[in-house]
């Protein structure tokens, strides 16, 4: 072949990557620019239907219902003209109209304004008819849909501009190319769907239950979402579906409203009213496409609604959504259960620490109030020679025995209606009448006091106990912010700790007000007046035992 013929033929060549590349970004250009258009255009179209359909509301009693004709033409005019957004400003107008899109896009800009002159010239006549009729309550509303009249002309103005950018003769940095730094930052955010699904598993797995009646539907569900890492069982019916949710475990259900016998709806309703089930979410899938058929499912308690046929992506990314939604609420609520188990085991904690009575006041109110109880029985329980009895012994005998006495001492208190108070060392101290109601507080310790020394004699310490009581008024309340005391005070307490300390041993020694109390139901003797430190001459009596 000549130079010449060489030089008028015309050459073959080959498509690069690099070129395929530029022109798949070329392309998620164009797209991300007509996503950006529907998006300019549906926001002051939702301010247009969202306001005119309130004062449709509002209008609907009253002098003002003369202007509702004129709103439904402007709501009317706002839905047509989101109808024609959604259907002009497609993604695939991009390859429909790829060789007159320049006439395609002046014709919408020509279909678009019909609708908006409409809401603009309505909106207009109905600020001068809301400004006769008094009502100035409906203007700011009007102008706000006029202004978003106005917005939207400004917008389709540019549909021109827009066209060269989306046809490829003008670049997106070119002078006059609108929002070119949106349309740029749509580019790298938004993913093209075939790379997203890509992209494998979202989540950490999980069982899902699939509920069709199509055995074919079942089929193609389960190996989809297999391949996504779910763990997969059927239902052919809701009856079936149910039984199978009550027996095992699933972290979402994949429903179908049309079936034999019980229908979804009816399983979705019986889910969501057992407090059992209703913890698990439930996506509705349907033929039916209807606002009516999805409201119920939603208000009904479905996670969400999805009509047939579906698409895989968005149908991975709601399975997803909602098994990790479902996944957190599991952990929050392990969380709580940990939280209410905590709570209990403090709550304890703070019975054993303290009177019932006084854990319930400082639960309801946060603090106890001080309080002074009349005619209370103080009683001292104290281990005659416990510290010689400690220094031949290790501490781990002297602690368990020790221990083994107290809980001892513990039951009997509550058998004679007592409450313990504290134990200071090897001493134990407890009241009668205070906290709770008893018919005879000075019995009440006596009787305590006899069981503790028979108690004491019976371990294999054989240790001997001495035990004090008087009776009287006392002061009784909560000290410390840290760690929590109840504890008693008064002339009452001093005098039962003293007589015990100069008591006689394996013994239940008592004043003479608590002999006064208790001579006509116990057998004793007077012990004479002793003389008790820093109080002074008192008698003192000794119990022997019941009548």
């Amino acid at each position: 072949m000549s130079d010449e013929t060489a030089a008028h033929s015309p050459k073959e060549t080959a498509a690069t990557p690099g070129d395929a590349k530029a022109d798949c970004g070329s392309q998620r250009e164009r797209q991300a620019l007509m996503a950006h258009l529907r998006h300019e255009l549906r926001t002051p179209v939702n301010a247009v239907l969202g306001y005119s359909e309130m004062l449709i509301e509002d209008a609907a009693g009253g002098a003002e219902r003369r202007l509702s004709e004129d709103l439904e033409r402007i709501h009317s005019a706002g839905a047509s003209l989101l109808r024609l957004i959604n259907e002009l400003l497609d993604t695939s107008q991009l390859e429909r109209h790829a060789d007159d899109f320049d006439a395609f896009m002046a014709s919408a800009r020509h279909d678009l304004r019909t609708p908006v002159n409409a809401i603009l010239g309505y909106s207009e006549m109905l600020l001068e008819d809301a400004d006769a009729l008094g009502a100035q309550g409906f203007s700011g509303d009007l102008e706000k849909i006029h202004a978003a009249g106005t917005k939207l002309l400004e917008r389709i103005e540019d549909l021109v501009r827009f066209s060269e950018v989306a046809a490829g003769r003008r670049s997106l940095d070119a002078g006059g190319a609108p929002a070119s730094s949106m349309i740029r930052e749509l580019v790298s955010l938004v993913k093209p769907l075939s790379e997203r699904s890509a992209a494998g598993p979202a989540t950490e797995g999980g069982q899902i239950l699939v509920v069709d009646d199509n055995e074919t539907n079942r089929d193609m569900l389960s190996r989809r979402l297999t391949r996504e890492g779910y763990t997969v069982a059927t239902a052919e019916n809701g009856r079936r579906a149910l039984e199978m949710i009550r027996e095992q475990s699933f972290d979402l259900v994949l429903l179908d409203v049309m079936m034999p016998e019980m229908n979804g709806f009816e399983v979705l309703s019986r889910v969501k009213t057992d407090p059992a089930l209703r913890h698990i979410p439930v996506i509705m899938i349907s033929a039916f496409d209807e606002l009516d058929s999805a409201v119920r499912c939603i208000e009904s308690g479905a996670e969400d609604y999805l009509p047939k046929p579906f698409n895989p992506v968005l149908l991975r990314a709601r399975i997803g959504a909602s098994v990790e939604k479902k996944r957190l609420r599991d952990r929050e609520a392990t969380h709580l259960k940990l939280i209410e188990a905590e709570k209990r085991r403090v709550e304890d904690l703070l019975h054993v620490i303290l009177p019932d009575e006084i854990v319930e006041e400082l639960k309801a109110t946060g603090k106890v109030r001080p309080r002074r109880h009349d005619n209370v029985a103080v009683l001292f329980c104290d281990v005659v020679g416990f510290t010689p009895y400690c220094a031949g012994r290790d501490p781990e005998e002297v602690l368990a025995r020790l221990q083994d006495l107290v809980e001892a001492y513990e039951a009997l208190a509550l058998k004679h209606g007592m409450q313990k108070i504290k134990t200071i060392g090897d001493s134990f101290m407890a009241t009668a009448g205070a906290m709770r109601a008893v018919e005879l507080p000075a019995l009440s310790a006596v009787q305590c006091g006899l069981d503790m020394i028979a108690a004491a004699r019976g371990f294999a310490s054989h240790w001997d106990v001495r035990v004090g009581i008087h009776v009287g008024p006392v002061m009784a309340g909560i000290v410390g912010h840290r760690q929590y005391l109840f504890d008693i005070w008064g002339d009452t307490v001093n005098t039962a700790a003293r007589i015990e300390s100069h008591g006689r041993n394996g013994a239940v020694n008592v004043s003479a007000a608590v002999w006064l109390q208790v001579a006509e139901r116990c057998h004793g003797a007077s012990m004479g007046p002793i003389h008790l430190k820093g109080i002074g001459e008192m008698e003192v009596f000794r119990v022997d035992g019941l009548r």
